[in-house]
């Protein structure tokens, strides 16, 4: 197969090398620029751009994505993980197949991804993990086939020595994923959801004959779970819309009926890999992986992808149709062939005698009264659901449950649940005639928060513990309790916030609003267009335009410059009042460019632009001169040392940036410079040979002399 071409966009190096590694790696003819304005104009004949970049804007994105082929694609690699900032990007384009995050940037990420891209083949997990690592698969087609299987994955990653916290993510997340397959996938030939109007209680007493495919897998320092369906009616904008609405919900965000906005959130919150395979019309895969031993739970790569070649035989699951739970699937029936030989019959006579004798060793046992026990099952809390292999067998809302008739000396896994708390199951082999009796204890989960404050980037404090900085996820708060939450950020009054959390298992969003502090004022800064580089008082902003709140101290005059390629700065001066916020700054970008000049050995000097009003007599270094586009003359005054010095400039929506250096050329004692009919001691030139009129200071004799001048140096004559 021939490399398909694809365009790797970053102006940092480090990431520019590492996608060059991963792009070669996945099969790409690559080819690297800096920046978009380096891009040759008009349509980019590409099947990829891979493009880096830091201080997210929409526009960008949308224009590059415009000059694409048809089936060209886009991924977009942000500088660190922020969810908010990669649902952005994603709906910036529908070009946007993936997002990588620069910190987290391997070889293997960026030539996975890439590869999905170019060539499809993307169902199945053996294509994320790494090469090697063994692979378990489950088919699951109701409820209780579903809580088996949660129950069995948490004992193996158990069993892998994974982390009860992890754990309790990998549950959460493989029971919304299982969920979503189950119940909101399934639709008729119409298109219309099978279970839209069917209760919650009815739904768990059927399933679909097609069964969700559920694989996982673990190595040691990663866990990867997959939930495939086999409808394929899951949507793009679907799952980034519930994503946006999610991350901006002003209120706390409760579970709807059908609805898989909620645990679409969650999944991203609590793994480092989200994918999601799709086949139309056919089958819909849920990927998601948990990195084991990063201190810090941070999405790392996400995307969306279409698959390339025709894998609909092996995905297909036949006709929608729903059968109660614990039916039969309906067997096909084939009519006989017409005839046959007669030593296929004699054949087919002996299997058959074969058949029936290990069919009556297997029965005999059943056909003779078997020794049976019973176990009394007590749980902490009561009100747990009881299940025997995965069977569900009753309750203990009543108080202990007895299950009776089970089996002397045969291993029944029994196992109980309870909404909000983790499963609790053991391994139990009845005695002959007596009651066993055991405990089960359900552990509560803890509260996932999402926190949040106005202005954004403020520490919060629990029990004396720093949580994280706002806005971000944290899963360890304890349920049902009233708690308070210690908010604190630079420039603003430290705050305290009461909270009464959910009950165990659940979700709550908080939001909390600083005062500012009476020493302190905010500006609110815009630009049209946005995007805006900002500098305060000669130092660069991290955020561009537009910033909603940025501190300044109260009192002192504050001067802003807003920059952007192609377009002349602009300079704003504003002084804020004590306790003032959001005091608007504003300004409308023009075409054309700066100009910054600095004269390092002539202190005193003044700056020109000739024909230009705002650049006129700047204290030397002037910085940041706007100019239209055009050819312009810079003019350099200095009085001692004298200097008249002319430079001539272009600006063409670029910047510009003159360092002028001289050297000094000094008169003996008894002796003086004349310059442009102007006498003085000392006369600054640029390097380089020139003539110097030097006139005795006493006799007024004038003689010409040549000097060589070199930077930042001084040189005497005659």
């Amino acid at each position: 197969m021939l490399a398909r071409r694809v365009i790797a966009i970053s102006a940092e190096k480090s990431v520019a090398k590492r996608l060059g590694l991963g792009l070669r790696a996945a099969g790409g003819a690559v080819e690297t620029y800096e920046s978009l304005d380096s891009l040759p104009k008009g349509k980019i004949q590409a099947a990829l751009v891979v493009i880096y970049v830091d201080g997210l804007a929409p526009g960008p994105l949308a224009d590059v994505a415009g000059r694409l082929d048809d089936d060209a694609s886009l991924i977009v690699v942000l500088p660190k993980s922020n969810l908010v900032d990669t649902i952005a990007a994603m709906q910036a384009s529908d070009r946007v197949s993936g997002i990588l995050i620069a910190d987290e940037l391997t070889t293997d990420g960026v030539s996975s991804m890439v590869s999905r891209v170019l060539y499809g083949d993307i169902f199945g997990l053996e294509k994320v993990v790494p090469w090697g690592t063994r692979v378990y698969s489950m088919l699951v087609g109701d409820y209780q086939e579903k809580s088996v299987c949660i129950a069995q994955i948490s004992e193996f990653a158990k069993l892998m020595g994974v982390r009860r916290k992890y754990r309790e993510s990998i549950e959460q997340v493989l029971d919304e994923m299982l969920m979503n397959a189950l119940y909101d996938a399934p639709v008729d030939a119409g298109g219309k959801q099978m279970f839209a109007d069917i209760p919650t209680k009815t739904r768990i007493s059927l399933r679909m004959e097609q069964k969700a495919v559920v694989q996982y897998a673990c190595d040691g320092e990663t866990f990867t779970l997959s939930v495939r369906d086999s409808f394929g009616t899951l949507d793009r904008n679907t799952v980034l819309k519930y994503l946006h609405k999610c991350l901006h919900a002003e209120q706390q965000i409760d579970r709807k009926t059908g609805g898989a906005g909620l645990g679409l959130y969650i999944m991203a919150n609590t793994s480092t890999l989200f994918l999601f395979n799709l086949l139309p019309g056919v089958a819909t895969e849920a990927v998601c992986t948990f990195d084991l031993t990063a201190p810090k739970v941070q999405l790392k790569r996400f995307g969306f992808f279409d698959e390339k070649i025709d894998p609909s035989g092996r995905l297909v699951g036949g006709p929608s149709k729903l059968i109660p739970s614990g039916a039969s699937y309906p067997v096909e029936r084939r009519t006989a062939p017409a005839a046959a030989s007669r030593g296929v019959t004699m054949a087919l006579g002996a299997a058959i005698v074969l058949l029936l004798a290990l069919i009556g060793l297997v029965a005999y046992p059943r056909f003779v009264a078997q020794p049976t026990g019973s176990v009394q099952v007590t749980t902490e809390p009561p009100g747990a659901t009881i299940e025997v292999d995965g069977a569900a067998r009753g309750s203990t809302a009543g108080g202990p449950l007895i299950l009776d008739g089970l089996t002397a000396g045969r291993s029944y896994r029994i196992g109980a649940s309870k909404e909000g708390w983790n499963s609790d199951t053991k391994i139990i082999e009845p005695a002959k005639g007596a009651v066993t009796r055991i405990e089960l204890t359900l552990e509560p989960k803890a509260v996932m928060a999402r926190i949040d404050s106005d202005p954004p980037g403020a520490e919060v404090f629990y029990d004396g513990q720093k949580l994280g900085v706002t806005p971000f996820n944290f899963d360890q708060l304890p349920p049902s309790q009233q708690v308070e939450l210690t908010f604190k950020k630079t420039g603003y009054i430290d705050s305290k916030r009461g909270v009464t959390l959910p009950g165990s298992g659940g979700q709550v969003a908080i939001s909390h609003s600083l005062a500012i502090d009476s020493n302190w004022g905010s500006v609110h800064i815009t630009s049209d267009p946005p995007g805006a580089t900002v500098i305060h008082n000669g130092t660069l902003q991290a955020e561009k335009t537009p910033i909603d709140e940025h501190l300044v101290a109260a009192g002192q005059a504050q001067h802003f410059t807003l920059k952007m390629p192609g377009y002349q700065p602009v300079h704003r001066n504003v002084t804020v009042g004590p306790g003032q916020r959001a005091v608007p700054i504003s300004a409308k970008l023009k075409k054309g460019g700066g100009l910054t000049v600095t004269v390092p050995d002539l202190p005193q000097a003044t700056v020109s632009v000739r024909g230009v009003r705002a650049c006129k007599r700047v204290p030397a270094p002037m910085r940041d001169c706007p100019l239209k586009n055009g050819k312009y003359r810079v003019e350099i005054v200095s009085g001692r040392p004298y200097a008249r010095l002319r430079e001539e400039i272009s600006i063409k929506h670029n910047e510009v940036t003159r360092i002028v250096r001289v050297g000094i050329v000094q008169a003996s004692s008894g002796h003086r410079l004349v310059m442009h009919n102007y006498k003085t001691d000392k006369a600054a030139f640029p390097p380089g040979t020139h003539k110097v009129t030097v006139e005795d200071a006493t006799t007024g004799e004038a003689v010409e002399a040549t000097v060589r001048v070199q930077e930042g140096r001084t040189v005497t004559v005659p």
